[in-house]
């Protein structure tokens, strides 16, 4: 591949936005609430679960450097909990997302 064709497919991964499906939101909605209380998982993390269930604009690039810390901190709680709603909320998640469970569109620019 030349360097001209490979600049010609690359994409600005905070140019592009992610829309989660209502199921993938509520799944987050539902790991968000199992562990709300957890002393086993991060604050900082639950506060982006919390946006992605609620439907806020995220980048491509936010999902991608998010998505293996939630995973993480999702394992962390299970491992000392064995908190199965959060189990099962995280199946939820793992099987939605591939079944159109969230769409692509490019950042809508606001004019000044």
């Amino acid at each position: 591949m030349t360097k001209h064709a490979r600049k010609a497919t690359e994409l600005d991964a905070n140019g592009i936005e992610v829309h989660f499906s209502p199921e993938v939101k509520n799944a987050f909605a539902d790991l968000a609430a199992a562990v709300h209380f957890s002393k086993h998982f991060d604050g900082d993390i639950l506060s982006i679960v919390q946006d992605w269930a609620s439907g806020k604009p995220l980048s491509v690039h936010s999902v991608f450097i998010s998505l293996p810390l939630i995973a993480a901190e999702t394992s962390r709680h299970v491992r000392a909990t064995r908190d199965e709603r959060a189990t099962e909320a995280w199946r939820e998640i793992c099987l939605k997302m591939p079944e159109k469970g969230f769409t692509l569109t490019p950042v809508r620019h606001r004019g000044m």
